[in-house]
C-alpha cells in the first residue's frame, strides 16, 4: 500500500470520519491496507470496517471499537488495553501476543481467532464467542469465563497469576 493511501486512511480514522472511511473502504475492498505500528489510541472507531487490515503492533488502547469489523485482520502484538470491543467481529483474526488487559469483549465474535500468548487479564468476556479459537498460553488472570462460548477452543497452558 502506498504511503499516500496509508496517510489518507489514518486521517479518516483519527478525525472521527468513520462513515466516510467506511464508504471509501467499500469501494476499495481489493486494497490490502497496512496500518502496522499506527497509534489509534483514544479514538472512537466504532463500526469501522477494518476487515483484512494489517495492524501489527498498532496501539488501540482506550479506543472504542464497538461493532467494528476486524475479520481476518492481522492484529498481532497490538495494544487493546482498556478498549471497548463490545460486539466487534474478529473471526479468523491473528491476535497473538496482544496486550488486552481490562478490555471489554462483551458479545465479541472471536471464532477461529488466534489469541495465543496474549494478555487477557481482567478482560470482560461476557457472551464472548471463542469457539475454536487458540488461547494457548494466554494470561487470563481475573477473567470470568463462565458465560464465554469456548467449544473446541484450544486452552493449553492458560496462565492465571495468583492474586
Amino acid at each position: 500500500m502506498s504511503s499516500n493511501i496509508q496517510s489518507v486512511v489514518s486521517t479518516f480514522l483519527r478525525s472521527h470520519r468513520i462513515n466516510e472511511f467506511n464508504e471509501w473502504r467499500l469501494k476499495n475492498l481489493i486494497l490490502k491496507l497496512n496500518l502496522d505500528g499506527t497509534d489509534l489510541s483514544n479514538l472512537d472507531l466504532s463500526g469501522a470496517l477494518l476487515n483484512g487490515v494489517s495492524c501489527v503492533g498498532c496501539n488501540f488502547s482506550n479506543s472504542n471499537l464497538c461493532q467494528a469489523n476486524l475479520v481476518q485482520s492481522d492484529l498481532s502484538k497490538a495494544n487493546f488495553e482498556k478498549s471497548n470491543l463490545t460486539s466487534a467481529l474478529m473471526m479468523y483474526s491473528d491476535l497473538s501476543r496482544c496486550n488486552m488487559p481490562h478490555a471489554d469483549l462483551t458479545g465479541t465474535n472471536l471464532m477461529w481467532s488466534n489469541l495465543s500468548n496474549s494478555d487477557l487479564s481482567y478482560c470482560i468476556l461476557t457472551r464472548t464467542i471463542l469457539v475454536e479459537s487458540n488461547l494457548s498460553q494466554a494470561n487470563i488472570t481475573g477473567v470470568d469465563l463462565s458465560t464465554a462460548f469456548l467449544k473446541y477452543a484450544k486452552t493449553d497452558n492458560l496462565k492465571k497469576v495468583p492474586m
